[in-house]
């Protein structure tokens, strides 16, 4: 990266690219990104202009709805998975790429897994 471009284009290039889209500016003061991964899961980032922060919510509650779940709460709607501490990352695209890899590889659960 140089001068905020990376090969070809600018890191928001990248972000649009990898299907996030801006979003505003974020309480810490960044600007802020989201990518809608699919109708439960959403990726949140944080531009800082030298370094991003990564988040991420499941939306659980509808999610185990859907099956036909329930958890032991009365509004499911509200119940989200994220996870405890956000990433802190380099203006990056290889390495946003890596950290959401290694985000959905964490999330696969076989909750009949004898192991757990």
């Amino acid at each position: 990266m140089v001068d905020g471009t990376v090969a070809g284009g600018t890191f928001d290039d990248e972000l649009e690219a990898l299907g996030f889209r801006a979003q505003g500016e974020s309480r810490r003061g960044g600007r802020m990104w989201t990518l809608p991964f699919n109708r439960y899961l959403t990726f949140m980032l944080h531009d800082y202009h030298d370094n991003i922060v990564l988040t991420w919510s499941f939306e659980l509650g509808d999610y185990l709805l859907a099956r036909g779940w329930q958890v032991s709460t009365t509004d499911t709607s509200t119940t989200e998975l994220y996870p405890q501490h956000d990433v802190k990352l380099p203006l990056d695209a290889a390495a946003l790429r890596g950290e959401i890899t290694r985000v959905l590889s964490t999330l696969r659960l076989d909750l009949g897994d004898p192991s757990l």
